[in-house]
C-alpha cells in the first residue's frame, strides 16, 4: 500500500486532504481509486497532474507498476510560456 501525497493546489480537490493510503497495482489503477474516493479529482488526474513515484518523476505514468512504491506525489503540471 502506497502513500499518496497531494501537493499545492491538488488539495483543492480532495477537501484539503494532504494524504492517503491506497493499494493499486498500477497508477491507471490508482487514479481510478482516488477518482471513486475525491469525485471532484476524478475528471482532472488523467491530464492535470504530474506523477512521482518514490522521488522520480515519470513521464506516461498511467501503467507504471506501482506494486512495491512507498510514496506516490501528485503534483500540478507546471505550464511554460
Amino acid at each position: 500500500m502506497a502513500r499518496v501525497v497531494f501537493m499545492g493546489e491538488v488539495r483543492q480537490y480532495t477537501g484539503d486532504d494532504d494524504a492517503v493510503e491506497i493499494d493499486a497495482p498500477n497508477v491507471l489503477q490508482l487514479f481510478k481509486k482516488l477518482g471513486a474516493l475525491y469525485p471532484r479529482l476524478a475528471p482532472v488526474l488523467e491530464t492535470g497532474f504530474a506523477v512521482a513515484i518514490d522521488g522520480e518523476v515519470m513521464e506516461d505514468a498511467l501503467l507504471q507498476r506501482i506494486d512495491d512504491a512507498k510514496e506516490i506525489v501528485l503534483v500540478p503540471k507546471m505550464e511554460g510560456g
